[in-house]
């Protein structure tokens, strides 16, 4: 956070350089100093001051601790519960594993996922060898619920994730997998965003949760119908990409998503196929780098099935 401090002030020094310049440029009675100088000052001084502002805003969205106390808890290992964690974590994988899948002992840093300076953002080794191995459970569960680490600071990437939307239970269930793996040895660096990221997290450009989630959550019962369906779009995050109630997004950060109710046109069949395929009934290749097709696939029929059921009754 240091460097992102004092290139703020930089920035902040540089803006008021400007506005003083452009003041001096105004009084001088020589007519070109003048209106180049007021000329250049009105551009780039309120670019400066923008900056300044939306930075400033990034890194307290980024920094501000969490004011979510620990939960008293220790998760009892049963095999049901990590057998049920397991499941859960095919999504996990796709960001805290290299390969995609189990182990979950870290990802690659995602600012090269997306091609853009951001900093080290690095999706940390959740094996038993990992940094978690001295949390307690309690604090796995804020992490995973409100994003924030075992001292109470903001993890970047996991306090933008709509994870935190999981069940009580099905947290246990996480963590109880998370205990179980086997260790594998990989460090990976602290979360460090770079100073382009907390403008553009100022400015509202990078992912967030749109709602706080709460302390706690009772997801409902397991089955292929629509009302599960809801619970899993939810916690998966698929309005980060497809918009307010799925209804299409435009873009912007994040690849633009469509709108979902043109699922009303598949049969199960055919979207449980689309997700195992990544082929649409109508023949169109999705990109997986856009659309998460891969580790959706993994998921059983009837979680598929509990998905299509709810999309097909968006209004």
């Amino acid at each position: 956070m240091t460097s992102k401090v004092i290139t703020l002030l930089i920035v902040m020094a540089l803006t008021l350089a400007v506005i003083w310049l452009t003041i001096r440029a105004f009084r001088s009675p020589r007519p070109v100093v003048k209106w180049v100088g007021v000329a250049a000052g009105t551009l780039v001084g309120p670019i400066l001051l923008l900056v300044s502002v939306m930075a400033a805003r990034g890194i307290i969205q980024l920094y501000s601790p969490s004011d979510r106390v620990v939960p008293d808890l220790q998760v009892e290992r049963t095999p049901a519960r990590v057998a049920r964690g397991q499941e859960i974590a095919t999504w996990c994988a796709s960001c805290h594993s290299l390969t995609g899948q189990a182990p979950l002992s870290g990802g690659k840093n995602l600012s090269e996922d997306v091609k853009m300076p951001f900093g080290d953002l690095y999706p940390i080794n959740l094996t038993p060898a990992g940094p978690l191995k001295t949390w307690t459970d309690g604090q796995v569960f804020r992490a995973i619920r409100h994003g924030a680490d075992e001292k109470g600071n903001r993890l970047p990437v996991m306090a933008a994730q709509a994870v935190g939307f999981l069940s009580d239970e099905d947290i246990h269930a996480v963590i109880a997998y998370i205990r179980s793996q086997p260790p594998v040895q990989n460090e990976t660096p602290p979360p460090n965003p770079s100073f382009l990221a907390a403008v553009m997290s100022g400015a509202g450009m990078l992912p967030k949760r749109t709602e706080i989630a709460p302390d706690v959550i009772v997801g409902p019962p397991r089955g292929p119908t629509a009302e599960y369906g809801e619970y899993m779009a939810k916690w998966m995050g698929c309005e980060e990409c497809h918009g307010p109630n799925l209804a299409g997004s435009q873009g912007g950060f994040l690849p633009p998503g469509p709108n979902l109710r043109s699922v009303k046109g598949w049969t199960r069949e055919g979207f449980i196929a689309a997700m195992r395929t990544g082929k649409t009934p109508f023949g169109k290749q999705l990109d997986s780098l856009q659309m998460p097709w891969k580790p959706l696939g993994r998921y059983s029929d009837d979680d598929l099935t509990a998905l299509h059921a709810y999309l097909v009754t968006l209004k």
